[in-house]
């Protein structure tokens, strides 16, 4: 259960977006939508990849059909070495398989566009949420593990 302190750092905007998509009119949308975030833009996957080779970002918004590499070849190839990324996938198409394709290749959300402001939101909330109580959590390990001798730390086998 969230606390309201956690709701309240959730919805502070301290991380970049990532926007992946080929229309130039959806880059427009997102920025009006989104103008308190920055928001970092890639007009194809592979244009993205070299983005998140160079940038510390933690969200990206993609859409499935793109030319060259789709959405979710892009979505399987965040995941293969950036698991801690995470997608929101969005797209026009009324395709059920797309959504279900997405989640297997370890989509956090999906929305279908026409984008909706409330979507958007509602969704990077509930990712800010995640991410905020991974960092609690990760401070929590490390200092438990400040506390402890090297041999009270046991590895995992």
């Amino acid at each position: 259960m969230e606390t309201p302190s956690d709701k309240s750092e959730a919805n502070k905007p301290h991380t970049p977006i990532l926007f992946v998509d080929d229309e130039p009119m959806a880059h427009v949308i997102i920025k009006h939508h989104l103008k308190e975030w920055t928001i970092v833009s890639a007009y194809s996957a592979e244009e993205a990849l070299d983005i998140l080779s160079k940038r510390h970002i933690l969200i990206v918004i993609s859409d499935i059909s793109m030319p060259g590499m789709d959405g979710i070849e892009f979505l399987r190839e965040i995941r293969k070495t950036r698991g801690i990324i995470q997608v929101i996938i969005v797209t026009a198409s009324n395709r059920i398989d797309d959504l279900i394709n997405a989640f297997e290749a370890g989509a956090t959300d999906f929305l279908l566009k026409p984008l909706k402001k409330e979507e958007i939101e509602d969704a990077l909330e509930n990712i800010l949420v995640k991410i905020n109580r991974w960092k609690k959590t990760m401070k929590t390990l490390f200092g438990r593990k400040k506390q402890m001798n090297p041999e009270q730390i046991i590895p995992f086998d």
